[in-house]
């Protein structure tokens, strides 16, 4: 038996694109077993037989091991050993999520890059949380964050550099996010928090480590309405998107009849209310990206400058056409509140002043 194909030894995989294992017959035709284990535990042993063109193709594995990357462990190691007769041959292999099909090397892409499928820039505001994630490895050494931040002076536009919380060497490969929020870097520049910003860049050096230039842009277009969500993407990481369009409030019943003593009644009932959400102009690269919300299966809103959600919420459905043409971008998604209310108690006296209203002011 020889391997024509199968995966390098101590290399990293994005799951969705771990290569099949292939081998041809070469003398002897006795069954080969093939064993998948992550750590000491096997979770795949199986035994395979030659077919007529002498060969064994063990597929997609990347089905297997996506079930044991979670939201607490998005990057895993795992070894695989092939037996026949006394031959036995064994490669380990590290797999980091990612629902995306990517067609890049993992182990250099993820030295240069944050995980987040908006590559180069964003869009953001004062208003908004930001979140960047990289993979983290032990010979980085300790990394720091590094920012450059331009914004207004007097006449002219100036720049400001720095750096965020130094991070502490990993002892193990992990995921490790860190906030990029405008105010975050504002605070950690020195800069009045009424400062005209124009844009910041965020990089992350460490030992034979440093990430390409991540730039935020300032949207300076006053929207009438924002909705802010928070969602997993396709990495298992945080990322934000703010929708600028308006939203629709749908409210719909769904009821089961009977007749109860000679009279027609309800039996039970569902209230269903869902937001047709839409989501303001976007540019092109934004609805590639975009594709992350609407795939996610962790999507919440969040309150601009507080840590953590308001509430979770489930897509359920949307509508969105991709397209290379000159034309102004957009999609609209529906969602419902996961929780299973259908009514809510809301305090008509609590104020006529959203979340962001400045309490100190007199």
């Amino acid at each position: 038996m020889t391997i024509s194909q199968e995966l390098q030894a101590g290399a990293l995989y994005f799951q969705k694109n771990i290569p099949d294992i292939i081998l041809i017959k070469t003398d002897v035709s006795t069954p080969v077993i093939f064993e998948l284990k992550k750590g000491a535990d096997v979770i795949l042993s199986e035994s395979y037989v030659f077919d007529v063109e002498n060969k064994i193709q063990i597929r997609n594995i990347g089905e297997i091991v996506e079930k044991y990357l979670s939201l607490q462990n998005l990057l895993l190691d795992f070894s695989y050993t092939i037996t026949q007769d006394a031959y036995t041959h064994d490669i380990a292999f590290s797999v980091l999520k990612c629902e995306a099909d990517m067609t890049v090397d993992p182990g250099t892409w993820t030295a240069q890059n944050f995980l987040t499928r908006s590559y180069t820039e964003k869009r953001t505001s004062k208003s908004r949380n930001e979140y960047l994630s990289f993979l983290h490895k032990p010979s980085y050494g300790a990394v720091t964050p590094h920012f450059k931040i331009k914004y207004y002076s007097v006449d002219h536009w100036a720049e400001a550099t720095g750096t965020l919380a130094a991070i502490a060497a990993s002892t193990e490969n992990k995921i490790t996010t860190i906030n990029t929020s405008m105010g975050a870097v504002i605070t950690a520049s020195g800069l009045d928090v009424n400062a005209e910003i124009l844009l910041y860049e965020i990089w992350i050096t460490g030992t034979e480590f440093e990430t390409n230039n991540y730039t935020f842009l300032n949207d300076f277009n006053i929207y009438r309405n924002r909705k802010h969500f928070v969602f997993v993407n396709s990495f298992g990481v945080l990322e934000t998107f703010t929708a600028t369009g308006r939203s629709d409030v749908k409210k719909s019943g769904e009821f089961n009849l009977g007749n109860i003593q000679n009279r027609y009644r309800k039996i039970s009932q569902d209230f269903i209310s869902e937001t047709v959400q839409y989501s303001g102009f976007l540019w092109e690269s934004e609805m590639e990206w975009i594709d992350d919300l609407l795939l996610s299966y962790n999507v919440s809103t969040y309150t601009p400058g507080v840590t953590g959600s308001d509430e979770e919420i489930t897509l359920t459905g949307f509508d969105k056409t991709d397209t290379d043409a000159n034309e102004l971008e957009g999609f609209s998604f529906t969602y419902r509140k996961a929780k299973n209310s259908s009514i809510q108690f809301v305090n008509a006296a609590k104020g006529i002043f959203d979340a962001t209203f400045d309490n100190t002011f007199n």
